[in-house]
């Protein structure tokens, strides 16, 4: 009986291909992005669940008392005062120092010379009880022993081939930033992507450790504590024992500790992820759900339209099934065989596009996800759960409607438009399909407009033209000889050396004293230590003052107006001769000058108070003002000074404004990713749209024919056609512009700087849609409107 079922249901798909290959086209569309999300979606709820102790590991984070101010940094200290208090009660603590980019360098063999490479993933630094808290597969051998003693080193399987081709790296030496000789001990497999620690190499901690003080006022974000809680300990009792402890040893409550579960890392932004990627929040992941459901549902809504509109050619069929015998239960279950027909195979043709699209989706978002049914049973799962709802979802109301009509009625054709799915139910599907086009569209215009905005918004000081270049860690000091052979050519226009650019994702916070004060400041500065040259190469905007003067014995300050108006000062010119100090009075002088406010980090982030000083032990980058006309000459002369001055490394550069956009890569894949989706949705509208004119075209055969004859023109048929579902578009984007609205608002909620949400996008979206329909419309109604009215009219 049921082979009967499908063989039946074949034919009768293979009698209508025309309705067949729209419905399969429509459900393979909705049906591959709902894959391609559900694979995003399970790789980023992957991360970090491989470890056997990963329900039992935490992060110690630190959040001022205060200030909005919170941080995955850790007391250099904390560690060591811990395991010699007996652990605290935990199982396990292990310190990470994890650093981005370094210069490896491989020493000659003796055979030819040697090699040098900057690489720009992670490294990290971890002690002997990391591997005693991750499961990590770091190979064989047991690695704690030798991650007491420092100078030793893992390496990644992919760095063998480069380093070492066609020879074994163990004991081999490489040379870690011109600062340490490393011997490597291991090789492990390559990190899975899916890692709050994607280390291309691991590095025994005591290598560093005599770098650190004891200063429990020292904080780094690079520096992160993790520890294993027992099963019977709570949270809470820990971080109260926790905070105890540290106002012990620091005499000071500005701080407190939270202990933060391994596994919610990854998505939560609050405290800046890990050493990956950006973290995804939650609220993210449940809005990829939701639009492939949305997706889903809109080519299950089509099927429904579609179906209903192939109804009518299929009455006497049914008429005819009954007056033999048939049940409505035995149609209903016929129909729905033909309806999982379509889904399998529309589901098929979803999986050769996904294996072809996953490359690119990857791509786009940086991910690693691999697609194999055979070897993840959670793929074939979904699948398989997905075949079953959509074949229920979009089969069983047609079904059900096909299956109950009555016999007589059906064999003499006499169907109305209402007893074909009814017109109401038909004007909700349509409504509901272009209320989601719309608001995918607006969402999409407005997401590019914050784009734009980003792009174009004035930070406070000029980005173009500039040359940025990391300064090696070694050798600093000949950075004075280093600026006059850079200003020899005329190409380079200025030279300055800064601990950072004036917009990074580096910040660097300290507790400060204002004007002689007793007792230092309660809330914490940004600082930047950078020369002279720095003002003028930036076209920083003083609004009093100036810049001060380079000077090795005597500190100056500038500050930016938000830190004026935080202490209290009514004009900038109050600002002037004032005093601070931080850093234990290592940095303390005279404010010189006061600058308009600048962007020092994303636009999402509000400016914070800053100050400017001079350190030459810190400068990290040099910025070169380049004459662009002169673009190759000045980049090759930077080049030929570098090897001269740092031959033992490699030289490497960014143009500024190119590192300012790369701030918003996340926002940038997501307008990519809105784009994709409208167009798909659309699409799939726009099917359903001409189902439901296929539909009527049917129904009014007859009366086109009629007026036709009395001389009515395609235009006024097609007017005639598509009037009705004009009116549902409008309804459509009349429900789509809060529902827009509200969305797109609680988007821009986090970011500090953002657009205004204007009428312009929500009129274009709608005249877009608004057109598309037209022409989808049009094209149907103008087949339906030029048939011969002989024909028409002779129909059954």
């Amino acid at each position: 009986m049921v082979k009967m079922y499908f063989l039946t249901a074949f034919r009768s798909l293979l009698r209508n291909k025309s309705y067949s290959l729209l419905n399969i086209a429509g459900l393979a569309l909705g049906i591959t992005c709902s894959i391609l999300l559900f694979l995003v979606i399970q790789y980023q709820l992957s991360y970090d669940n491989f470890h056997a102790k990963a329900d039992r590991v935490y992060r110690l984070n630190v959040d001022w008392i205060g200030i909005d101010l919170h941080s995955p940094a850790s007391q250099y200290p904390l560690p060591k005062f811990m395991r010699s208090n007996g652990y605290m009660g935990f199982e396990a603590i292990t310190q990470i120092q994890g650093e981005s980019g370094a210069q490896i360098n491989i020493p000659s063999d003796g055979t030819g010379p040697g090699k040098k490479f900057l690489e720009d993933s992670n490294v990290g630094f971890v002690d002997s009880e990391f591997f005693d808290v991750f499961d990590f597969n770091t190979g064989t051998l047991d690695l704690r022993p030798y991650f007491k003693e420092p100078n030793v080193v893992v390496i990644e399987q992919s760095l063998v081939d480069k380093y070492f081709p066609g020879e074994s790296p163990i004991g081999k030496v490489i040379r870690y930033n011109n600062t340490y000789n490393l011997r490597v001990v291991s090789v492990m497999p390559d990190m899975p992507g899916n890692t709050e620690f994607p280390f291309i190499m691991l590095i025994s901690y005591p290598t560093i450790e005599s770098s650190f003080s004891d200063n429990w006022g020292n904080f780094s974000s690079n520096h992160q504590t993790f520890v294993v809680l027992p099963d019977n300990k709570s949270v809470s009792a820990s971080e109260e024992m926790l905070n105890a402890f540290v106002e012990k040893h620091t005499g000071e409550k500005r701080t407190a500790y939270s202990m933060q579960s391994l596994k919610d890392i990854h998505y939560n932004p609050d405290y800046h992820g890990g050493y990956a990627q950006t973290p995804i929040t939650k609220e993210m992941i449940f809005a990829m759900a939701a639009v492939a459901l949305i997706i889903l549902l809109t080519a299950c809504i089509n099927f429904i339209n579609l179906a209903t509109a192939q109804a009518i050619k299929r009455a006497k069929e049914v008429g005819v099934r009954k007056v033999l015998g048939s049940n409505q239960w035995q149609l209903v279950l016929q129909f729905l065989c033909e309806t999982f027909l379509i889904v399998v195979f529309a589901t098929f043709i979803s999986v050769i596009l996904v294996e072809l699209a996953l490359p690119y989706l990857n791509e786009l978002l940086e991910l690693e996800i691999s697609f194999s049914l055979m070897q993840d049973p959670t793929v074939l799962i979904f699948l398989t759960l997905q075949v079953i709802l959509v074949t229920l979802t979009a089969g069983f109301y047609p079904a059900f409607v096909l299956s109950s009509y009555k016999p007589i009625t059906a064999l003499k054709s006499r169907m109305s438009v209402q007893r074909v799915g009814g017109v109401s139910l038909r004007q909700v599907l349509v409504v509901l399909q272009f209320t989601i086009c719309q608001v995918l569209i607006i969402c999409t215009f407005l997401v590019n407009e914050q784009m734009e905005y980003f792009r174009n918004k004035a930070l406070g000081f000029d980005k173009d033209a500039v040359v940025v270049v990391s300064l090696p860690q070694q050798n600093r000091q000949k950075i004075q000889p280093l600026r006059q052979e850079l200003l020899n050519n005329a190409a380079i226009k200025d030279i300055s050396f800064a601990s950072d650019v004036p917009s990074s994702g580096s910040i660097s916070y300290g507790n400060f004293y204002f004007n002689h004060a007793a007792e230092d400041e309660e809330f914490q500065t940004h600082k930047k230590f950078v020369d002279a040259q720095y003002f003028n190469l930036f076209n920083f905007k003083f609004l009093v003052g100036k810049p001060y003067i380079n000077n090795d014995s005597l500190h100056y300050m500038v500050i930016n107006d938000t830190m004026r108006r935080k202490l209290g000062l009514k004009s900038p010119e109050e600002a002037i001769g004032k005093h601070i100090s931080f850093g234990g009075n290592d940095y303390a002088g005279a404010i010189t000058g006061v600058v308009a406010d600048f962007h020092q980090a994303t636009l999402a982030s509000p400016i914070e108070p800053l100050v400017i000083t001079q350190n030459p032990g810190s400068y990290s980058t040099i910025s070169a003002k380049i004459d662009m006309d002169q673009k190759q000459e000045a980049l090759q002369h930077l080049e030929k000074v570098w090897e001269k001055v740092y031959p033992d490394d490699v030289f490497n550069y960014v143009f500024f404004d190119e590192s300012i956009a790369n701030f918003y890569e996340d926002e940038a894949r997501q307008n990519t990713l809105f784009k994709i989706f409208s167009v798909i949705t659309i699409l799939i509208g726009c099917l359903g749209l001409y189902g439901l004119i296929a539909f009527m075209a049917t129904q009014r055969t007859k009366e086109v024919g009629i007026r036709k004859v009395m001389g009515a023109s395609v235009i006024h048929i097609i007017v005639l056609f598509s009037k009705e579902f004009v009116k549902l578009v409008l309804l459509a984007f009349v429900i789509a512009v809060p529902i827009s609205y509200y969305l797109m608002d609680k988007w821009l909620q986090d970011y500090s700087y953002r657009i205004d949400i204007d009428h312009w996008p929500f009129i274009l979206a709608g005249t877009v849609t608004l057109v598309i329909a037209l022409v989808t419309m049009g094209a149907k109604a103008a087949q339906a409107a030029m048939a011969n009215p002989v024909v028409s009219l002779k129909s059954d």
